[in-house]
């Protein structure tokens, strides 16, 4: 009886033991040590991570997980871009890579990922068709570039607008023109790159905007509302129109009209301000004649005003051309373009007083590399967020983009770049221009974005 006593005994321990084991993050490692273990585990790797059981999936799909890859200086850098598809009989394209629901699923392969001949057909576009958009990411951690699309086999819409809400891991694709009437379309669509239940990043449906439109302004104003103002309708008149957008409820509300007409126009919102500023643009009367003043709507008043001598390029559109910069110095805001005519463009900077406490710094231009010739390229920024010796280092670095050949794209001139536009800056130089990195990019990533926005995860 007692022998039978002491093995009930031990066997109910041992399940204790089991049970523990269980609920650890790694079976027989101080949680404190798998987390510093799991955190540096490269994003591709995470879909294939939630699989492993349901306190992984738990973990990896919640936003604190991704907050302490950044305390812990192991988070990566994605580059989000809109792009054509490359032509089908396009003679430079001999490979492609294929759509995936997880652009960065390991499963899905690197930038090395090729499909086969017969499976070209899907992936890229007659010659003669409307061209076919999707949205590519680069990450500039791991130099992996990768494509995806909300709806296997069909692309996103022409000129959407791509918006990253990076404090939870989404990005949104908003308006745009349909690929196939190419009239105007209100829709939203939304990539969740944190929050997945399943193994894999997940597309959804938003609610759509309650005006169709294109060449629109917008930005992220706070953690997860999204301000649209301007672009144009069906009859590519002007607009005037605003509205917002919550990502949480899946809610639009109308704004108050801007002052001006502005079509082409530029969205910027900087971190901690409540302020929505739109940039440039044209009225219905005066297309291709880009005003140089800027808007902007403050969420508190609940009103517009206008600051004029905000920018200078007449002939140049600021859409894909601007990034907006914080500035901790004295707390100015920093807008960064590029644009105008490059005989033009000088090392010079302009300061445009808003209030008493609110000053805008304007940025004239900044020194390309001298091998992006034709359109202006397509520029973001992102928080490069590194570690060196237990300390994190943060700064501003600039991705830039032109298209590498094939149809809307630009020319570039560089016996280094292959004939390859895109690059990633690297601090200054001692004469104070800007360093760039090159950054290879595949043919079939070449095209030129149209739109670009970055996140951190």
């Amino acid at each position: 009886m007692e022998e039978t006593k002491t093995s009930i005994i031990k066997l109910q321990k041992a399940v204790e033991d089991d049970q523990k084991q269980l609920q650890q993050l790694i079976p027989g490692l101080p949680d404190e040590i798998s987390m510093e273990c799991l955190v540096r585990v490269p994003y591709q790797f995470h879909s294939n991570m939630k699989s492993v059981c349901h306190t992984w999936q738990h973990l990896i799909s919640h936003p604190s997980f991704y907050q302490q890859r950044l305390k812990s200086g192991t988070s990566e850098h994605l580059v989000c871009l809109v792009q054509p598809l490359p032509p089908i009989n396009d003679s430079t394209t001999a490979t492609t890579t294929e759509y995936d629901d997880n652009p960065l699923d390991s499963n899905s392969g690197n930038n090395n990922k090729t499909t086969k001949n017969e499976d070209k057909q899907e992936q890229q576009q007659p010659i003669h068709s409307p061209p076919q958009y999707a949205l590519s990411i680069y990450n500039a951690t791991h130099n992996i570039w990768q494509r995806t699309s909300p709806t296997e086999g069909s692309g996103i819409p022409m000129f959407c607008q791509c918006l990253a809400l990076p404090s939870s891991g989404k990005l949104l694709l908003l308006g745009g023109w349909d690929p196939t009437t190419l009239e105007p379309v209100p829709h939203v669509f939304i990539m969740d790159f944190i929050g997945t239940t399943g193994a894999t990043c997940n597309w959804r449906r938003g609610a759509s905007m309650s005006v169709p439109r294109s060449f629109f302004a917008c930005a992220v104003i706070g953690s997860s509302k999204v301000c649209v103002a301007g672009g144009h309708d069906s009859l590519k008149n002007a607009l005037r129109s605003a509205e917002i957008y919550d990502v949480e409820t899946d809610q639009w509300k109308m704004l108050p009209d801007m002052i001006e007409e502005r079509d082409e126009c530029q969205g910027l919102t900087w971190e901690g301000d409540s302020k929505f500023w739109v940039v440039s643009g044209y009225g219905t009367e005066s297309q291709g004649q880009f005003r140089s003043d800027a808007e902007f709507y403050d969420l508190y008043s609940g009103c517009w005003s206008k600051v004029d001598g905000v920018w200078p390029f007449s002939s140049a559109s600021p859409r894909g051309t601007t990034t907006a910069v914080c500035v901790n110095r004295d707390k100015h805001q920093s807008l960064w373009f590029l644009g105008g005519d490059r005989q033009q463009q000088q090392q010079s900077r302009e300061v445009v007083k808003v209030s008493d406490t609110i000053r805008l710094e304007i940025v004239d231009s900044i020194p390309l590399p001298n091998c992006i010739t034709g359109t202006t390229p397509c520029v973001t920024t992102f928080d490069y967020v590194g570690q060196e010796g237990g300390n994190h280092k943060n700064k501003h670095r600039l991705f830039v983009m032109s298209g590498g050949g094939g149809r809307g794209s630009s020319t570039l001139a560089c016996g280094d770049c292959d004939g390859e536009g895109a690059f990633i800056s690297d601090g200054y130089s001692n004469d104070g221009t800007i360093k760039w990195n090159h950054i290879h990019t595949p043919v079939e990533f070449s095209g030129f974005p149209y739109s670009a926005s970055s996140l951190i995860i």
